[in-house]
């Protein structure tokens, strides 16, 4: 209770004091009489212009400007309306002759530089004498050329000259055109040759009377007892079984492939020979051609460029 009644005596001790203004405020307005809204527009510009003039007592004076120098007084100049009328082509004529007058003096000097110096040569032997530096500058390169062209030539003291460098190379192309048409006659005579001897293969060879004859001798299965097919474990997609090799990897654009007589086989299956040829009964190979196996075919081909002379399709069943 006892702080409830000091708090309540210091609240009154702060405010009963700032309320007092504004309680004296409001009884002045009540006793004032009420004025009108121009009355009070008046007084505060009557407030405004007592302010401003209390502001310029208070500013001093601004400090005198220092004296400017006297000025040079300008020349007496014509004015142009008190100037008298000149018509244009008078004032053309006298620039034209200011001019002329101009040159004449500027001629004349040159003259007495030249008086000044009377052993310097005239023009016409001046240029005469700078063509003749030109030609001489001109023969001087053209001697440097030739010794330079004739320093490497010293330093190269094999080199043939130049007519006789031709000759020989005409010579040259003549004799590899006559070497490259021997070959050429020497390679059509090598294939005439063993298409010849191919004749003789296949006249010697029958690829049909061979299986009838392996089919006789053999048995359905026969290859299932032979060791060079023992890693054989049926068809796969994408690899092709060589006897004595295995399977290998087959690029998909020769997948399923044949090929027949007179086309050339892939490089990639030429590895793949039948060494064993008297094993299997084929016929003696003709010199320069193997015997190679592809999948379950069985291709003769020339081992310079795979060109194949004999084939053997489904040489046996799986």
């Amino acid at each position: 209770m006892k702080r409830s009644l000091m708090v309540a005596a210091a609240l009154a001790a702060f405010v009963v004091p700032a309320a007092a203004p504004l309680a004296a405020l409001a009884q002045d307005q009540e006793l004032q009489p009420p004025r009108s809204r121009g009355e009070a527009r008046e007084q505060r510009r009557e407030a405004r212009v007592e302010a401003r003039t209390e502001r310029r007592a208070e500013t001093p004076p601004p400090a005198p400007r220092p004296a400017e120098p006297d000025r040079p007084a300008r020349p007496p100049q014509l004015d142009r309306l008190e100037r008298p009328d000149r018509p244009r082509q008078e004032r053309r004529e006298d620039r034209r002759e200011d001019r002329q007058e101009r040159r004449e003096e500027r001629r004349d000097d040159r003259q007495e530089r030249r008086a000044d110096r009377p052993d310097r040569p005239a023009r016409p032997e001046i240029r005469q004498d700078r063509r003749e530096d030109r030609r001489e500058r001109r023969e001087d390169r053209r001697d440097d050329r030739q010794d330079r062209r004739q320093e490497r030539r010293e330093d190269r003291p094999n080199r043939p000259d130049r007519p006789q460098d031709r000759q020989e190379r005409r010579e040259e192309r003549r004799e590899n055109r006559q070497e490259r048409r021997q070959d050429r006659r020497e390679d059509r005579q090598e294939r005439r040759e063993d298409r010849r001897e191919y004749r003789e293969f296949r006249q010697r060879f029958n690829g049909d009377h061979w299986r009838r004859d392996w089919n006789r001798r053999h048995g359905r299965d026969w290859w299932r007892h032979d060791r060079r097919w023992r890693g054989y474990g049926g068809v796969r997609i994408g690899f092709y079984f060589a006897p004595g090799y295995g399977y290998y990897n087959v690029p998909r654009n020769y997948w399923n492939q044949r090929w027949r007589v007179g086309e050339f086989l892939p490089s990639i299956f030429w590895r793949y020979r039948l060494d064993d040829w008297r094993t299997y009964g084929l016929g003696y190979p003709p010199e320069g051609t193997r015997w190679v196996l592809v999948d379950n075919h069985i291709y003769l081909i020339d081992e310079y460029d795979g060109y194949i002379i004999d084939v053997i399709y489904d040489a046996w069943s799986w």
